[in-house]
């Protein structure tokens, strides 16, 4: 049986309403990443997003590995993509539900780019709600680390996926004028036993980010976070370079980490959304993993932030 986060919520009547999936793994050997983020406006009856994939080669829409993504297909509402326990979305991403809240397997075929791959969850959900209400980004969202394994074939070859990382869900109202959100999202998965997650809200200091949500687990011992900060360093294009990130969670365990950018991707996710993604490798206390500076504002936001600092990105 389908869990209800695995499902499209009940959406009331706002306009607004936002639901997502995100799904992302790595080759970190070819430097490559994968993005899968099917999302939907069910009250407007769109949906967009899709699958990119980017390695050194390049960081924008038209010059990164495979860019699908839309922002307007029709959406028929969710019985047309529900059949027992598989999603077959229009964004041509099927997810196949093995076991809710735990396993799913995600399929996509394109010339260009095709996968098959497993999630195997190796801790449980983390929630978030209340404290991120203030800042309007949404309503409901959880964060689970876990292993993917399965293969990628891309511009010809195909590669081997084994790698741990994340998935989220988020829905909620999701409006495109707030222009002042700015949030950071800092991970790492070594293995089931060590990771971190951070989400944090940059105010009057674009590089400091102070903790929204989040979690550590440490030698399989999994807790959410209590307190914490973030600072980053950019690149010449703006990019997230460098993070130092410091954060206690409710057991009193301390973690801190420090990422630096192996490749890095700019995209206007929705329309009051961009996003700075950087693949990174993270070191905290005796692990070295790979995971994301993500870098996520809104676009009104981030222009004013470049045009000051003199930059074009």
């Amino acid at each position: 049986m389908l869990h209800d986060d695995d499902r499209l919520h009940p959406s009331g009547s706002d306009d607004s309403w936002f639901e997502s999936w995100w799904f992302a793994f790595y080759v970190p050997e070819r430097r490559l990443s994968v993005y899968v983020y099917p999302w939907f406006r069910p009250n407007l009856g769109i949906c967009g997003g899709g699958v990119f994939a980017w390695d050194d080669g390049g960081s924008l829409p038209w010059t990164m590995t495979h860019h699908d993504y839309a922002w307007s297909r029709r959406f028929d509402g969710a019985a047309t993509m529900l059949e027992g326990a598989r999603l077959t979305m229009p964004q041509g991403v099927v997810i196949d539900v093995v076991e809710s809240g735990q396993a799913y397997r995600i399929r996509y075929a394109h010339p260009a780019l095709a996968f098959d791959v497993h999630f195997a969850a190796t801790a449980t959900v983390s929630a978030t709600a209340a404290s991120t209400a203030d800042i309007g980004i949404f309503k409901g969202h959880i964060d689970q680390p876990g292993h993917y394994t399965g293969s990628v074939r891309v511009n010809g070859e195909t590669l081997a996926v084994d790698c741990h990382c994340v998935r989220d869900r988020s829905w909620g109202p999701r409006r495109d004028d707030l222009t002042a959100m700015h949030i950071g999202y800092f991970h790492a998965t070594a293995s089931a036993r060590d990771a971190f997650l951070m989400v944090g809200h940059a105010r009057d200091d674009p590089e400091h980010f102070t903790l929204l949500s989040g979690y550590l687990i440490r030698d399989g011992v999994h807790a959410v976070l209590a307190e914490g900060e973030a600072r980053i360093s950019r690149a010449d294009d703006l990019s997230p370079a460098s993070c130092r990130l410091r954060a206690v969670d409710v057991q009193g365990r301390q973690v801190e980490a420090q990422g630096r950018r192996l490749t890095a991707v700019a995209v206007q996710v929705q329309p009051g959304m961009f996003n700075w993604s950087s693949f990174a490798e993270w070191q905290f206390g005796d692990a070295t993993a790979y995971g994301e500076l993500q870098d996520t504002w809104h676009p009104d936001g981030y222009r004013a932030f470049a045009q000051a600092r003199g930059a074009a990105a």
